[in-house]
């Protein structure tokens, strides 16, 4: 830090940090500041307060405003989200793939940036935990939508999104960002002619409301507000200043004026939604009748409409606990929402650890019985090793079920 430098904190845990924080940035330029020195604080960290800072940061930035931070050595995790420094989604692109999206601040500009962060968001999600019924495809029909509003309506070339998981309350939370036009802009001079921002966002709430309908069908927030509602979730939009919240039990709360906006052209637009993935979605009922499919899933059907995992291709190695939980994931959910027979493919795998097929099958077999087992899965291509290894693991998790059962039986 030098004697030029305007010193400011960004308390994470505040309710009212981002707007907070953008104040800070604006009197100190207008105090002739171009140097900030940002001392972080310790806290509670969302993706809701990540994504618009990075892209407000990434707006003064434009204008030659510079940052340098401190970061409080008791709270790791707010550094290593990469709000002050977003990761860019193109780069990760020419790299090949997107893994462990979750977590971090990505900027994207590109309808092929979009495809793959999705992409990615919806593997990690097959993988994180076991989730109920439609909970898979309406979180990447939400994704997409809000997603593709930035790069069509807020004329501001780039947007943000961060997203969690969050195992202990069962919920995923996603957060978009964009420095646009915001809302009310978007929409004063279609047919629509909203007479307030907060006017602007309740119609935006509404079917087939859009700007151009040669350009979008409206559908966006729309079909986004009712599977939110449809899943029992939260939302939050705000944009040009005014905000509309709608709570976990339904209950609606809207300020017309007070939140961000960087100016009469720059009203932002914020996305934030949350649900909880234990609750069953029926996407069909929240959109009218009309249903995505699962390109991913069909793209792994066999002639036989099996559904074929290499091993070798999806899980993260064959060595750990952690990769087979993740790929365990991955098949229950497919058997949970698609109800189809998986083959596992292992060709290519030369060895699996004892403490692997423990975790992807021995306790499949444990949760759902032999026979369940036999009906719904199929192993191909192990080799004599690794089915002696697979053999012994689930023997010896079999044998500590009985035992387990046998203690509790004797004790009663």
């Amino acid at each position: 830090m030098n004697s030029y430098s305007r010193v400011i904190t960004l308390d994470v845990d505040k309710n009212a940090v981002v707007k907070t924080f953008n104040d800070q940035i604006l009197a100190g330029i207008n105090k002739g500041f171009s140097d900030f020195w940002v001392k972080v604080k310790s806290g509670r960290t969302y993706s809701n307060i990540c994504a618009p800072i990075a892209g407000i940061l990434d707006y003064y930035r434009d204008k030659d405003i510079r940052f340098e931070f401190e970061y409080d050595n008791n709270n790791k995790y707010i550094e290593h989200t990469k709000f002050s420094d977003p990761l860019i989604v193109e780069d990760y692109i020419d790299k090949g793939s997107i893994n462990n999206p979750l977590d971090v601040v990505w900027k994207f500009s590109s309808s092929e940036a979009v495809h793959e962060l999705v992409k990615a968001y919806i593997l990690e999600l097959r993988q994180a935990d076991v989730v109920e019924n439609g909970v898979i495809s309406s979180m990447e029909w939400c994704i997409n939508e809000t997603l593709d509003n930035v790069l069509q309506h807020s004329n501001a070339g780039s947007g943000y999104i961060m997203a969690q998981h969050h195992k202990t309350t069962k919920q995923f939370s996603v957060c978009i960002f964009d420095s646009g036009i915001g809302i009310y802009n978007s929409l004063k001079n279609s047919i629509h002619r909203p007479q307030s921002a907060l006017d602007a966002i309740t119609l935006a709430l509404q079917e087939r409301v859009t700007r151009d309908i040669e350009v979008g069908q409206g559908n966006g927030l729309w079909g986004l507000s009712k599977i939110i509602d449809e899943a029992k979730g939260r939302l939050y939009i705000s944009s040009c200043g005014a905000v509309y919240n709608k709570d976990f039990h339904n209950k609606e709360k809207m300020i017309s004026w007070g939140y961000l906006n960087l100016g009469k052209n720059r009203g932002t637009t914020l996305v934030d939604f949350q649900l909880n993935y234990s609750n069953p979605i029926d996407i069909a009922k929240a959109l009218n009748g009309y249903e995505p499919l699962d390109l991913w899933l069909e793209n792994l059907e066999d002639t036989n409409g099996n559904v074929v995992i290499e091993i070798a291709n999806q899980s993260g190695g064959t060595g750990t606990r952690k990769a087979a939980e993740k790929l365990r994931n991955l098949v229950l959910n497919i058997l949970k929402n698609e109800r189809k027979r998986i083959v596992l493919d292992f060709n290519g795998v030369n060895l699996i650890s004892s403490s692997y097929a423990d975790e992807l099958i021995g306790k499949i077999i444990v949760q759902y019985g032999i026979v369940a087992f036999i009906n719904n899965f199929e192993i191909k291509n192990m080799s004599e090793f690794n089915s002696g290894v697979l053999n012994r693991s689930v023997q010896q998790r079999m044998a500590q079920k009985y035992y387990d059962n046998k203690i509790v039986m004797d004790e009663e």
